[in-house]
C-alpha cells in the first residue's frame, strides 16, 4: 500500500513539474510589405496605417487608426501585431499625385497552423 501511495505522489509531482515548464507560445504576427509604383519600383516615404478594431456582434469590425508606419528607401515596411483581442488591417496612404491600384486596406490574417501564426505579406501599388 505504501508503494502505491509513493508511486502516486511521484507521478503527481512529475505531472505538476511538467505542466509548469511548458513555454508560452508566441502568437504575434509578423507583417511585411512593400508599396510600389506602376513600374514595380518601391516608393519611399509612403504612410502605411495600422488599424485595429473589435469584432461587432451583428455588424462588421469597427476600426480606428492605431499606428502609422513609413516606407523605407526601398518602399518596404514591417510591423509586428501583438497577440491580443483585436483584429487588425493595414491601409496604404495615397499621397497627392498618386492613385491607388487595387484595395486600399487589407486584413491581417490571424490564422494559426501547427501552433504558429502565419506571416503576412501585404503589398500595395500606386500609379503616378
Amino acid at each position: 500500500m505504501a508503494k502505491k501511495i509513493l508511486w502516486l505522489l511521484t507521478m503527481a509531482t512529475l505531472f505538476v513539474n511538467c505542466g509548469t515548464n511548458i513555454e508560452q507560445q508566441n502568437l504575434d504576427i509578423y507583417v511585411t510589405g512593400r508599396v510600389i509604383n506602376q513600374n514595380n519600383y518601391g516608393i519611399p516615404g509612403i504612410n502605411v496605417y495600422v488599424q485595429r478594431g473589435k469584432w461587432g456582434n451583428y455588424v462588421g469590425s469597427s476600426y480606428e487608426n492605431y499606428e502609422i508606419l513609413t516606407t523605407n528607401a526601398s518602399g518596404n515596411y514591417n510591423y509586428t501585431v501583438k497577440n491580443d483581442t483585436y483584429v487588425y488591417r493595414i491601409c496604404c496612404g495615397v499621397p497627392p499625385g498618386y492613385t491607388l491600384i487595387g484595395e486600399g486596406c487589407k486584413d491581417v490574417n490571424h490564422s494559426i497552423i501547427e501552433g504558429h501564426t502565419l506571416p503576412n505579406n501585404i503589398n500595395f501599388k500606386l500609379n503616378q
